[in-house]
């Protein structure tokens, strides 16, 4: 995977918005928080009951402009740290011109599912995230 990556399209409904008619808060989170699962199923993550899977940490969005009702838009991905056990991402929100919306970081550490407890990151996944990964611009 080479990065960026676009990772999908959000449509901002009408009843996504609020009393100043633009995007909710709230919608933003549920538009990051589905990228960051086509973001894991595009480098083959696949979870299973044995496995070390991701989780999210800690999260921090950056709004930089309004999106009114009727907006199309699109996210990307970039890997911004690959740690012993965690990653950081940055996922990008930009309009059809390619203006910057909003800007969500996320720490994701992996756990092993059945211990609850961190651990490494499968060596295979490390490779596929460590192979680009660098600070993203701005």
């Amino acid at each position: 995977m080479r990065f960026p990556v676009s990772l999908n399209a959000v449509v901002a409904h009408r009843w996504h918005c609020d009393h100043f008619g633009h995007l909710n808060a709230r919608h933003y989170a549920a538009a990051f928080d589905d990228a960051t699962f086509v973001f894991w199923s595009g480098l083959g993550f696949r979870p299973d009951s044995d496995s070390p899977m991701p989780v999210t940490l800690e999260v921090k969005i950056s709004f930089r402009q309004e999106i009114p009702a009727g907006s199309v838009v699109r996210i990307e991905a970039q890997v911004s740290k690959v740690g012993n056990k965690s990653v950081g991402l940055t996922f990008t929100m930009r309009e059809a011109g390619g203006d910057e919306l909003a800007i969500c970081e996320v720490v994701g550490v992996f756990i092993h599912p059945k211990s609850r407890r961190s651990c490494p990151i499968p060596a295979a996944l490390r490779a596929a995230l460590s192979k680009e990964s660098h600070s993203p611009p701005g």
